[in-house]
């Protein structure tokens, strides 16, 4: 934390934010997290939280470290939302992920410039400590717990973790070195959540996110 109460770039607290719909001013709806990528625009939340595709300037907007009405980082325009198509199509739940390309700021600054990023994983862990901060949506400040990954089939793994109702859907599961193994989809309960493995078909869809044309 910096001395003026804004989370330091690079840590989790600056990188992770709630989506809006417009502008800050509305209510936020998902959590998404910015993820380290050669263009520096990018971040990662779950597939059910934004459309694939191109989209407009009145779209959702990213804000970072978002606290109890503050955007110390701003609000960053969403442009293109990637998805894999088992997922935009057929709403399959093992591939409820989504990257989403953001516009640099009035100043021409990328997002990772600013806030840092986490690097993601694709190598298909589970089965270890992670720590998952996520925005619920019924409250103006980020809920975080720390708990284990449990594999639960080869597609999804789980975390035991009370209270991470709606608006924690996109939460980066954060492993103990920094790196993101999952993105929360969902769950049962409040206190039950689910993320997909994070294996081959996440690395492919980061891979088009990255290297479509700027």
């Amino acid at each position: 934390m910096s001395t003026s109460g804004t989370p330091r770039p690079g840590s989790p607290a600056a990188f992770t934010g709630a989506l809006f719909e417009g502008g800050v001013q509305g209510d936020h709806f998902c959590t998404a997290t910015v993820v380290h990528s050669p263009g520096k625009n990018m971040i990662v939340t779950a597939g059910h939280c934004l459309l694939a595709g191109k989209h407009g300037d009145a779209g959702a907007v990213f804000a970072p470290a978002y606290a109890n009405g503050s955007a110390p980082y701003g609000a960053w325009t969403i442009e293109e939302v990637f998805e894999d198509t088992r997922w935009s199509e057929d709403s399959d739940d093992d591939y409820d992920l989504a990257f989403a390309r953001l516009a640099p700021d009035a100043s021409g600054r990328n997002i990772e410039d600013v806030t840092g990023a986490a690097t993601l994983d694709t190598t298909g862990r589970s089965g270890e400590e992670i720590t998952v901060t996520g925005y619920p949506a019924d409250r103006k400040v980020p809920r975080t717990c720390t708990a284990s990954a449990i594999r639960e089939t080869p597609t999804e793994q789980r975390f035991d973790c009370a209270d991470f109702p709606g608006g924690t859907s996109g939460s980066a599961w954060l492993a103990k070195d920094g790196k993101i193994i999952g993105i929360l989809t969902g769950g049962d309960t409040d206190d039950v959540s689910t993320s997909t493995i994070l294996g081959e078909y996440a690395a492919t869809l980061y891979a088009k996110a990255t290297s479509a044309i700027r």
